[in-house]
């Protein structure tokens, strides 16, 4: 089993920048790209250039290559925080010799994301018979904690030539780009997929994180599993702004009595609704002190709820006079909090 990698100190300060900018405090603009391409293009190098405007906050970037889908991806680099134009390189190695590949710049700012147009260059030569490698699977982040979590996957390493030696790492950040990766590790051809791992820590708390499973031959050739997410916990829960609540029609005396409760829960300031839309809202209907029904209805991804109620015994209703709770039950994120109370009329 391989051992587990930690991230190094030393590169804890880009994610750190780049989660902050991924929040973003005002409105403003993404990135602006445009310009893309390639120079002093040799049979296993070139040279990635393109034009980015900052949109006068601070942006980073990277350019994404590959021969059919973008497997690779360059250093993440700043561009500034102007609001003019300037001009980023970035130069890729290991290429294979006449390949046609494909690349695009990939800018980031705290307004956002935004993806030149795809661009091709052929490299010089003639190219070699293609290798296959091993294929990485990314899986889901166990051990999430406030600033730490371990990334698993598994590798397909039936392809790997025997006698060689592939490596493997993970790779993170707030948003493609990535801008960090665990530290490559070896791994060799085995007739079942292999389980690996690696434990990332020095991560911001209460942040949602990209990551995916990379593979690279000793060639250099890199595959790439899919994109997927996870959110670290926060330091403490926190109490959500309000829960909203209303029970419509709130008078009727039709059999059977159907009443519609719904609302939202507005989750805290600087809070987004994929960390806290999670959870559930229990609904209680009482008669005095007496509950008459309860029901537990899901939360959507907005943080709002919606669930139609019949009543069709009017005898336990006892003249009507209903009061309905909503309670929002909490998550790993929020406290619980209940919505004012509401009196309805039914039967």
């Amino acid at each position: 089993m391989p051992k587990r990698t930690r991230l190094v100190a030393a590169a804890l300060a880009p994610l750190a920048i780049a989660l902050a900018l991924a929040v973003g405090a005002f409105a403003a603009s993404a990135p602006d790209v445009s310009d893309e391409a390639a120079g002093a293009v040799g049979e296993n190098s070139a040279t990635l250039s393109a034009s980015v405007n900052p949109s006068g906050q601070e942006t980073t970037y990277a350019f994404e290559y590959g021969t059919s889908s973008y497997t690779n991806q360059t250093a993440t680099q700043s561009a500034g925080a102007g609001t003019r134009h300037v001009a980023v390189t970035a130069q890729v190695t290991s290429l294979r010799p006449g390949t046609t590949y494909h690349y695009r710049l990939i800018a980031t700012n705290a307004a956002g994301t935004s993806t030149g147009a795809d661009a091709t260059f052929k490299t010089a030569g003639i190219a070699p018979p293609e290798v296959p490698g091993a294929q990485p699977t990314t899986g889901a982040a166990t051990g999430v904690g406030t600033e730490s979590a371990t990334l698993n996957g598994t590798i397909d390493t039936a392809a790997v030539p025997a006698g060689e030696t592939e490596s493997y790492y993970f790779q993170i950040g707030p948003s493609p780009p990535y801008t960090l990766q665990s530290s490559p590790q070896p791994i060799k051809g085995a007739s079942a997929p292999v389980p690996v791992k690696a434990l990332v820590s020095g991560l911001a708390s209460a942040h949602v994180l990209h990551y995916r499973l990379v593979t690279m031959t000793e060639a250099g050739k890199v595959t790439t599993g899919a994109d997927k997410t996870f959110a670290t916990f926060p330091r403490e829960r926190l109490v959500p702004a309000l829960v909203e609540m209303s029970a419509t029609p709130a008078f009727q005396r039709r059999m059977p009595d159907r009443v519609t409760v719904s609302g939202r829960m507005v989750p805290p300031k600087g809070m987004s609704n994929f960390l806290a839309c999670r959870g559930y809202f229990d609904i209680t209907f009482r008669v005095g002190q007496v509950a008459v029904q309860s029901l537990r209805a899901g939360i959507h991804k907005d943080c709002s709820y919606s669930l139609p109620v019949v009543f069709h015994n009017r005898k336990r209703l006892m003249g009507g006079q209903v009061t309905v709770h909503v309670l929002f039950a909490g998550n790993r994120f929020l406290h619980r909090l209940e919505a004012p109370i509401r009196t309805i009329q039914v039967g």
